[in-house]
């Protein structure tokens, strides 16, 4: 495979800078799985099975929920309500307008859940599983009204762990799955089976760890792999583009080792590749159909593995999360940067303009 082309477009976003770190936990042994933007600040998911809550730029939470007895799989928000699943079986829902630390709504699986999201409509929620113990791997539906079990199954489309589940943002029947399988399903849920409801599949060669729609329409889909390989495809299943290892993207003064996320801006209509290495950066690229553009560093120091990074565009503000436990935040207001807060540690820690929109045509 020819080398992808990689220019530099620094004014493609604001410039950031360093607003605020700080260690999450009280030990030096937690490590921080993903990072997410609310409404308030960031929610953040640990190894403790902790989903901890931060106003923006804080560097002590505002509420920790502990109540998962696995590890925390995935996090979500969606307007006042704080979503997430595990590896225990199951898929929890909090009203962040109430104090209480039980959940408002509980929905169960015999099965690590590893995967779920809600539909734009909230009429259906969906959840992907681990490989049981008798070799199925389930995609789960679960009536969001009324906690329990499962109200329908689907359980023929992969045949590995179930990593990613997306609903399409702009048709509350859609959603895509991608799997270690190598597979990535689009389905359409107004079909009455699974056969019917499998609308297109695409074998990417490669067991996927994180993908999504992007695209005005929600018409294409980025997919990332655990050999931190990065492809384009549409949602009929025709690739647009296979970037190939984005760890020979480096040049110069710049080292990639692994992909933390990708991100698309609905307001610029840009897909963004953020990626990192083991020196504690994160690199900010632009993601064309052909190429990619360079646009800028953001420095975490010795913080260990980037597992969670989420941005606020319109705002100008950017959170990150460690395998080592810190927790940083960026902002476009240089000020900020004069005013860092960098709490110590309670204990020793693990090391551990002319711009271009994306056009697949």
């Amino acid at each position: 495979m020819s080398r992808i082309p990689v220019t530099q477009a620094p004014s493609l976003l604001p410039v950031l800078y360093p607003a605020a770190s700080a260690p999450v936990g009280r030990g030096g042994n937690t490590y921080i799985y993903e990072a997410i933007h609310t409404a308030r600040g960031a929610a953040v998911s640990t190894s403790t099975q902790e989903v901890h809550l931060y106003e923006h730029f804080g560097v002590q939470p505002v509420r920790t929920i502990k109540y998962h007895s696995d590890k925390v799989t995935q996090i979500r928000v969606r307007e006042e309500s704080l979503m997430s699943s595990s590896r225990d079986g199951q898929i929890a829902i909090w009203d962040l307008r109430q104090a209480s630390s039980a959940p408002s709504l509980v929905f169960k699986s015999d099965d690590a859940i590893l995967s779920f999201d809600l539909s734009a409509d909230s009429s259906v929620l969906v959840g992907g599983t681990q490989l049981n113990s008798d070799y199925a791997a389930k995609i789960q539906f679960w009536d969001p009204r009324a906690a329990g079990e499962p109200v329908k199954v689907f359980e023929d489309s992969h045949s590995d762990d179930v990593t990613q589940i997306h609903c399409n943002p702009n048709a509350p029947k859609q959603f895509l799955s991608g799997s270690t399988d190598g597979l990535l399903c689009t389905f359409d849920l107004a079909q009455p089976d699974e056969d019917d409801a499998l609308q297109f599949v695409a074998n990417t060669g490669a067991s996927v760890s994180q993908c999504g729609y992007f695209g005005p329409d929600a018409q294409f889909v980025y997919v990332q792999s655990d050999m931190e390989t990065l492809q384009l495809w549409t949602t009929e299943a025709t690739q647009l583009a296979d970037f190939g290892d984005v760890r020979e993207l480096g040049q110069g003064d710049v080292t990639i080792d692994y992909i933390v996320k990708c991100k698309y801006d609905p307001g610029s209509q840009r897909l963004y590749m953020i990626a990192g290495n083991n020196g504690g950066e994160v690199h900010l690229l632009h993601v064309g159909v052909e190429s990619m553009e360079y646009i800028q560093k953001l420095a975490l120091g010795n913080a260990g593995i980037v597992r969670g990074f989420d941005w606020d565009l319109s705002d100008g503000w950017a959170v990150a999360g460690c395998e080592g436990g810190k927790l940083a935040w960026w902002s476009k207001l240089e000020q900020m940067a004069s005013s860092i807060v960098t709490p110590t540690s309670a204990g020793p820690r693990r090391p551990g303009p002319n711009s271009r929109r994306f056009t697949p045509y």
